[in-house]
């Protein structure tokens, strides 16, 4: 019951994505941006930010899975992209950049943009466990 309550008090992935703005599917912005126009890159950012919206039910899960098997530490060093990598070796299921990263700051572990990335502040010795 107390995970129950605890999970109350996370911020929904909508109060997630208007606090990060660029935060889509894909990760941090859109792929390849630099090579689009500034209407086909605002394009891209509202439909990838719909995709990770239709993944609300993944994110939710991943938060808890996360919430409940690693713990948070001071030194941001996990990268989302290869965390994320290593949580589709261990499940054989695909999981989005975006969706591995959504579901992290909802849990609230300290974080720094890294471009589509971002690096988490997770304990490297949980996430080996996850393996």
């Amino acid at each position: 019951m107390a995970a129950h309550r605890r999970q109350l008090s996370w911020p929904t992935l909508a109060e997630v994505m208007e606090e990060h703005r660029t935060l889509t599917d894909f990760g941090i912005g859109v792929f390849d941006s630099d090579r689009l126009t500034v209407g086909r890159r605002r394009a891209e950012l509202a439909a990838a930010r719909l995709r990770l919206r239709r993944e609300e039910g993944l994110v939710l899960d991943w938060a808890q899975r996360l919430r409940d098997n690693v713990m948070p530490v001071k030194t941001r060093s996990a990268n989302s992209y290869g965390v994320k990598h290593l949580i589709e070796d261990a499940t054989g299921v695909y999981m989005p950049n975006g969706v591995f990263i959504a579901a992290a700051l909802i849990v609230g572990y300290p974080f720094r943009y890294d471009e589509p990335n971002v690096l988490f502040g997770m304990s490297q010795r949980d996430l080996t466990k996850l393996r």
